[in-house]
């Protein structure tokens, strides 16, 4: 029972623990980071869809009937904030991922976002955790659109100096398509990426 308790009270203790250590940043901290990796094709919801043309909602890259019919595909970004106190940062990011539909058509996406990230673990070892949002440019098909999207992210990161870290992360990526015409409803892509970071610090 005693050894419950105490597991209990350190687990409680530990958050504290995480925010009491002396803040490696401060306001006018820069940081500089560059991503890449893969995206998985999480849902696809498409209102506009006629029932012969499959179900609304479909998750997960593949060619079954409840299946995107898209494949996991690539993403890469470059991003620079400043600190506007010890423990926020913001900035911006660009971006582009990119994956093929069952046809076997490229589509890419460019995020060019605002980007806020939180840093309650820092210093040697830290846990940025992020919210983007902003514009993207599509392309598909030999079609393209300015609509805007949005991420949230949540990575580890060591510095192996004091200026140089890696990392790594996962995260949510969700692109709305807005389509014109009162009788068109909004369809919406998302993606579970997972990226390296390489990281510089001043």
């Amino acid at each position: 029972m005693k050894k419950t308790l105490r597991l209990l009270a350190a687990l409680l203790l530990l958050p504290t623990l995480l925010f009491a250590a002396e803040p490696y940043y401060g306001a006018g901290s820069q940081i500089f980071n560059i991503t890449a990796g893969v995206t998985v094709p999480f849902f696809y919801n498409n209102p506009n869809r006629a029932p012969e043309q499959g179900p609304e909602w479909t998750f997960w890259p593949g060619d079954g009937v409840s299946q995107t019919h898209r494949t996991v595909g690539g993403v890469g970004a470059i991003s620079y904030q400043v600190f506007l106190n010890p423990y926020i940062a913001l900035g911006g990011e660009l971006g582009f991922q990119f994956d093929f539909s069952r046809a076997g058509i490229v589509e890419t996406n460019v995020p060019i976002f605002v980007k806020a990230t939180a840093v309650p673990v820092q210093g040697k070892f830290e846990v940025p955790i992020s919210l983007g949002a902003g514009l993207l440019y599509a392309s598909y098909d030999g079609a393209s659109k300015l609509t805007f999207g949005c991420q949230l992210e949540v990575g580890m990161r060591y510095f192996i100096t004091d200026e140089w870290g890696v990392g790594i992360n996962v995260g949510l990526y969700v692109f709305p398509e807005i389509y014109a015409g009162e009788s068109s409803k909004m369809s919406t892509l998302s993606y579970l990426p997972a990226t390296l970071t390489v990281s510089y610090r001043h």
